[in-house]
């Protein structure tokens, strides 16, 4: 076997995944719908397959009307701005809405956050990355960026590019497939929504202690807060830590309205997969580091910044009414000192 095994051994994870999730036993069934693709293919046959986004400006990348579902978006930028994953943003709008049901920065929405990019294998987003060969690009920090969230829609839908810089996108190129439907194949519509928890003042190690409780979680980063009908799908978490201990923060989660939260966690590192803290990146399908990345002022080596995720693919978390989820800044919010930054993904109708 030629290459990495260990990134082999992942990409055929991936692999099974998705065929699992798709459902082997529907693979030989008659399709009733009919496929279609918006992307930035020159329609006159030229080469130059890209569009230009300018500052402060959107760009539509695809205007679809009747009846469908996405199942698969690629993208890749070329921009001198070095920020762009957090100032690009990706914006979808379902049933000619006026309000988007998905307005993340494009970098978090791909399970990167703090504007790092990375290799990332996960079942549901998956990003190509190699800086390191990118000789001949000035901004090496580029990608293939790829998302297979099934988003249905029953009169149309909008997927926008906006480019929040100063600078251009010079180069916007994006495949966007879809299906076409008679009528919705689904009531449920696709969400994502971004959400961040600035920095605050350090309470002290005191505030972290063990015998320290919180009940309510008042001072949580919350990660969603919803009401309506639906199903949670994941989240991605960024963190811009100072020190230790912010694992340690438990998630909360209220179903349809409960008083106190009847899904309690044992810590951070516990509900994204791992355990006794995030010592390196890795890739799983349903969850993963895709960020690890230590900054050299900060004498603790558990201090740094971190980008975690955790898709509930097998386990989703449904609600009727509502539904609220939060989580720790620490133990009882000690590390309130650190930047929090969140992607909530969910299904809602």
């Amino acid at each position: 076997m030629n290459g990495n095994p260990v990134f082999t051994i992942t990409a055929l994870l991936v692999l099974f995944v998705s065929v699992t999730f798709a459902g082997p036993q529907e693979l030989d069934q008659p399709r009733t719908y009919t496929v279609a693709r918006s992307s930035s293919y020159r329609v006159d046959g030229g080469n130059a397959d890209r569009v230009e986004v300018p500052p402060k400006g959107s760009y539509t990348a695809a205007e679809l009307s009747g009846a469908g579902r996405i199942v698969h978006m690629w993208f890749t930028i070329a921009t001198d701005e070095p920020n762009y994953l957090r100032t690009t943003k990706i914006k979808i709008y379902w049933d000619r809405k006026r309000e988007p049901a998905v307005d993340v920065p494009f970098g978090d929405f791909h399970v990167l956050g703090h504007g790092l990019i990375r290799q990332v294998q996960s079942a549901l987003i998956t990003v190509v990355a190699r800086p390191h060969l990118n000789h001949n690009l000035a901004n090496k920090n580029v990608g293939g960026f790829n998302s297979y969230f099934p988003m249905p829609f029953g009169s149309g839908a909008r997927v926008v590019i906006e480019n929040t810089s100063n600078r251009p996108i010079r180069a916007l190129y994006y495949h966007i497939n879809y299906q076409k439907w008679e009528a919705a194949p689904s009531p449920l519509r696709f969400h994502a929504r971004y959400h961040e928890t600035p920095a605050e003042p350090y309470p002290g190690a005191a505030a972290g202690r063990r015998e320290a409780k919180n009940p309510s979680g008042h001072d949580n980063h919350l990660i969603l807060d919803v009401k309506g009908r639906g199903h949670f799908l994941g989240v991605v978490l960024s963190v811009d830590a100072l020190g230790a201990g912010w694992w340690e923060g438990d998630e909360m989660i209220w179903v349809d309205g409960e008083n106190r939260p009847s899904i309690h966690g044992t810590g951070t590192e516990d509900y994204f997969g791992g355990a006794w803290g995030f010592r390196q990146e890795y890739n799983r399908p349903y969850h993963g580091i895709s960020v690890l990345q230590r900054v050299a002022s900060r004498e603790d080596w558990r201090a740094g910044k971190f980008t975690v995720y955790r898709f509930h693919l097998n386990d989703p978390i449904s609600f009727t009414r509502s539904l609220k989820i939060s989580i720790e800044r620490g133990h009882n919010n000690h590390r309130r000192d650190c930047t929090y930054s969140s992607v909530a993904y969910w299904y809602q109708g």
